[in-house]
C-alpha cells in the first residue's frame, strides 16, 4: 500500500510521518510532500499513484482541492483524506470525492479510526465477483466493478477495464455481491456505491458521467441505503 502526506506544516507532517512509520501493517510505503506541486511533480516523474493521500487544504501554490482534482483524474479509487482546521471547506470538496476529513489538531486516536476505516474499505473492495463467459470462469475485483445491467437472461458487467456479457439474472447476481458496497436501483441495474457521484430522485450519476435510472419501486430503498453508506464513509 502506498501512502502520501501532502502537508506544508512541518509539525503536522512530522507527526503524520511518525504515525505511518510506526504502523504494524506490512508492505506500507510512504512519501511526504510539502506542497501540491511537489506531489504532482513526483507522480508525473515517477509515474506512480497512491492508495491513500492525506491532503492539507490550504497550501502555497496549488491548494489541496486543486491537487486532489489532479489525483482524482489519475486514479478514481484513491482514498483522499483532507486535513484542515477550517470546517467550512467540507462543503467545497465533494467534486473530488474525499474519503474522510481530519480536523486539526490531528490526534493519534483520529488517525487510528480513519486508517481502520480505510483498511475496511480496501478489504471490502478487494473481494471478487466470479462469473462464466463462454464456459470460461472469470473473476473481477469489486473495486473494478462500476455497474451491472440485466436484459432478460443476459447480464452486462461494466468495469473500469471493459465490459463483459454473460448468462444470468440480476436477481441472481445481487445475491453474490456484498450489500455494504452494491446497491440495486432498478430491476435491471445494480451499481457500486463507490462509483456514485450524485443521486437524484430518479437517476444515479456515476463518476464516469453515466446516468442510470432509479425505478419508483426502489427510490426510498436507494435513498436510505445510500445515506447509510455515506454515514459509514464519514464516521
Amino acid at each position: 500500500m502506498r501512502i502520501a502526506v501532502c502537508e506544508d506544516n512541518n509539525i503536522v507532517a512530522a507527526f503524520m510521518e511518525d504515525y505511518i512509520a510506526s504502523m504494524e501493517a506490512e508492505n506500507i510505503e510512504y512519501e511526504i510532500f510539502t506542497s501540491g506541486d511537489d506531489l504532482i511533480h513526483y507522480m508525473e516523474q515517477e509515474n506512480v499513484t497512491f492508495n491513500i493521500l492525506f491532503m492539507d487544504i490550504e497550501m502555497p501554490g496549488r491548494n489541496g482541492i486543486e491537487t486532489s482534482a489532479y489525483v482524482r483524474e489519475k486514479d478514481k479509487n484513491a482514498l483522499i483524506i483532507f486535513i484542515t482546521d477550517h470546517k467550512e471547506y467540507v462543503y467545497e470538496v465533494f467534486d473530488v470525492l474525499p474519503f474522510r476529513f481530519l480536523i486539526k489538531p490531528v490526534t493519534r486516536e483520529a488517525l487510528n479510526l480513519v486508517m481502520k476505516k480505510a483498511f475496511e474499505h480496501f478489504n471490502l473492495t478487494k473481494q471478487v465477483f466470479f462469473f462464466k463467459q463462454n464456459k470460461t470462469q472469470l473473476q473481477v475485483a469489486f473495486d473494478e466493478i462500476i455497474y451491472f445491467e440485466g436484459n432478460l437472461r443476459k447480464v452486462r458487467l461494466v468495469t473500469t477495464g471493459g465490459e463483459y456479457d454473460f448468462y444470468g439474472k440480476i436477481s441472481e447476481v445481487v445475491k453474490k455481491l456484498d450489500g455494504n458496497l452494491f446497491l440495486q436501483i432498478h430491476n435491471s441495474y445494480i451499481v457500486n456505491m463507490d462509483q456514485i457521484r450524485k443521486i437524484s430522485e430518479s437517476v444515479v450519476l456515476l463518476k464516469s458521467g453515466i446516468t442510470l435510472p432509479i425505478s419508483k419501486k426502489y427510490r426510498e430503498y436507494v435513498r436510505q441505503k445510500h445515506i447509510r453508506y455515506m454515514a459509514w464513509r464519514c464516521e
